[in-house]
């Protein structure tokens, strides 16, 4: 049997060009539309289960059943193995998800809170980075502890399986500042990961994957808790090293040394002129890949983000700086300049917060969490606990509904608030922090096909707080699938490859997903949703009422693209009673009006009254009524 969009035998064909031989039967949801009957189906031998990534539920759909009749003699034995193509098919424009708030149901999936090699340095007060070390494609956590009340101190850069089950390395003799900030990526070419961070001299010092010090740079007055990044600034495809307004070679040598700001500790790099090669931006100038000045504004420096907030396709830069958000153009001009209520403000996260197809800015001051508008309005604020107000914010459309949801850590809580108000989604009080430049990250840490929080913690304002580092996911696993790789503070989707390894072009991150310090994949389309459908085929080569092979086209007839793929499920009717009877996680990217190849169902039918194969989407969908398609016996047609 085959379950695609062709009919068995055909070679790749859709459903509509199949055989005189061939029955088709179509699910529609228009007016006057047929409706096809279930379908159900089990993994072929070998294949993985897979779960439910969406609580929606879903009923009948678009999707073409095809039933080719032969006998086994003489009959095109072509479908058995060979999956249908893909194919593009029809789109809705107009397909859109509301706004909702979920409900979130946060669970301490683990905490490592002490260690047996330099047990006294528990504590961490920066962001951790998730990267696989060893090249195998599972994540792994790093970050860096000190001992209780000695932040400015030396600290032990340390490295966990991510999920919690095993030390990679600790790593204590090499005077790595108490609080810095660490940085990840292949900078030598060799295929694997190496991590870099802010030494006690006030240099930079990098490390091999395993945690064997590669190189030393020279001091260069670095604060201690300032956070490195990677990029290839000339494209050369030899990726160098920066901190502030340093910027250095693949080996640790100077390449050049800014003159005006650093960025507040937290500085980027980004092409924001167009001309091929990525800029190091801090808040009040711009420096080549040499380190020198391509303008200065001589405002006040600040932490920048960047991203395309009038929509021409040029980058506009964020700063937060002293109380103050600002917005200026890729030469330095100021377009406006906003207050923080309350005052204070950390590094600015920049995503759609609202589901208007439209970038906004949030950032963390010392009374409120703050999201402005684009052109600079205050949208809303929400009360939180920070007295430093130094400390960043991520952002992760959780649920697939458009809204980019902010994930922010203070001196006592893990928050997610909606995106669209502020209203608290999430409030996780197993945490504590000093909350200096730090953050969450937000990956797939331990490879299970969720997205999880992962933060650290420190006693310095409540001795009861957990120590060490800990990750939260959602109980109902509920939330959406992500990338397995958070590798710096000055974090984009396209700042970093899947492996570790650093673009020597990176794609423009605002192009594509017009975001900063975001892990979400979804495109900046506001509340433009996908529409999972499918399309499917019955190969009748020898075939019986007990032995099915189907095949099934998944296809996205919605206006946005499918990121966060779907489960596909086949269920077997008895009597009114149904029966899951497999299920295969679908978990390709699909954009607007794209089927994919099909994927493919072994199923024995003895006994069931009617078959029925449904999709459920990870992600919010414009329409939850053409998810099903359905087929009722006899499920073969007799040979001729």
């Amino acid at each position: 049997m085959c379950f695609v969009s062709s009919a068995c035998g055909d070679s790749g064909g859709r459903a509509d060009s199949a055989s005189a031989t061939s029955a088709t039967t179509t699910a529609t949801d228009g007016p006057g539309g047929t409706t096809a009957l279930p379908t159900t189906t089990e993994v072929p031998t070998g294949s993985d289960a897979g779960t439910a990534t969406d609580s929606a539920t879903v009923a009948s759909t678009d999707a073409t059943v095809t039933s080719s009749s032969s006998s086994s003699t003489g009959a095109d034995a072509s479908c058995l193995d060979t999956p249908p193509p893909g194919f593009a098919g029809p789109t809705d424009p107009s397909c859109a998800a509301q706004p909702q708030v979920g409900t979130f149901t946060p669970v301490l999936e683990w905490n490592h809170p002490s260690w047996a090699s330099f047990p006294t340095s528990d504590q961490i007060l920066m962001s951790p980075v998730v990267v696989s070390l060893d090249g195998d494609a599972t994540p792994d956590v790093a970050f860096i502890t000190y001992v209780f009340g000695d932040h400015y101190g030396p600290g032990v850069l340390r490295a966990m399986s991510g999920d919690g089950s095993k030390e990679i390395f600790n790593v204590g003799d090499h005077e790595v500042c108490g609080h810095s900030g660490i940085a990840a990526g292949d900078i030598d070419g060799d295929g694997l990961v190496e991590l870099v961070a802010v030494d006690l001299a006030g240099g930079l010092r990098a490390f091999e994957h395993d945690g064997t010090l590669k190189w030393t740079s020279a001091a260069y007055d670095l604060h201690c808790a300032s956070c490195p990044g990677i990029a290839d600034f000339d494209g050369d495809g030899s990726p160098e090293v920066f901190a502030g307004s340093v910027i250095l070679n693949a080996d640790g040598s100077e390449r050049g040394v800014g003159e005006y700001g650093s960025g507040f500790r937290t500085s980027l790099a980004a092409d924001i002129d167009g001309d091929g090669e990525q800029e190091l931006v801090v808040g009040n100038a711009a420096y080549n890949s040499m380190g020198e000045a391509e303008w200065t504004n001589m405002e006040s420096d600040g932490s920048p983000g960047v991203a395309d907030f009038t929509g021409d396709g040029v980058p506009e830069i964020v700063v937060s700086s002293g109380g103050t958000v600002r917005l200026q153009d890729n030469t330095g001009a100021v377009l406006w300049t906003a207050t923080v209520p309350g005052g204070g403000g950390g590094a600015p996260t920049i995503a759609d917060y609202d589901g208007d197809g439209e970038p906004e800015t949030g950032v963390a001051g010392s009374e409120y969490y703050v999201v402005f508008d684009t052109d600079g309005t205050l949208m809303w604020q929400a009360v939180i606990s920070e007295t430093e107000s130094a400390t960043g914010s991520v952002v992760y459309d959780f649920e697939g509904d458009g809204i980019a949801d902010v994930v922010h850590a203070d001196e006592n809580r893990v928050w997610v608030f909606s995106g669209t108000d502020g209203a608290v989604k999430m409030e996780f009080p197993g945490h504590g922090s000093a909350t200096q430049i730090e953050s969450p990250a937000i990956a797939d840490v331990d490879g299970d096909g969720q997205i999880e929080i992962v933060f650290g913690n420190n006693q310095f304002y409540d001795p009861a707080a957990p120590t060490g580092i800990s990750v939260i996911g959602d109980e109902q696993m509920s939330w959406r699938p992500g990338r397995q790789i958070w590798n710096q503070y000055a974090y984009s989707i396209t700042n970093v490859a899947d492996d570790g390894t650093i673009p020597a072009v990176p794609a423009a991150n605002w192009e594509l997903y017009n975001n900063y310090r975001s892990g979400d994949l979804s495109p900046a389309d506001g509340t433009a949703a996908p529409d999972v459908v499918l399309e499917a085929s019955i190969c009748q080569y020898q075939c019986s009422d007990t032995a099915l092979q189907l095949w099934v086209n998944v296809g996205n007839a919605g206006a946005s693209p499918l990121s966060a793929g779907a489960t596909i499920e086949v269920y077997g009717d008895m009597g009114g009673q149904e029966t899951l009877l497999a299920s295969q996680p679908f978990l390709e990217v699909l954009d607007p009006g794209q089927y994919a190849t099909a994927i493919g169902f072994m199923i024995d039918a003895a006994g069931y009254d009617g078959l029925s194969v449904r999709a459920v989407a990870g992600e919010e969908e414009c329409k939850l009524d053409n998810n099903e398609v359905a087929i009722s016996p006899p499920f073969c047609n007799p040979p001729r």
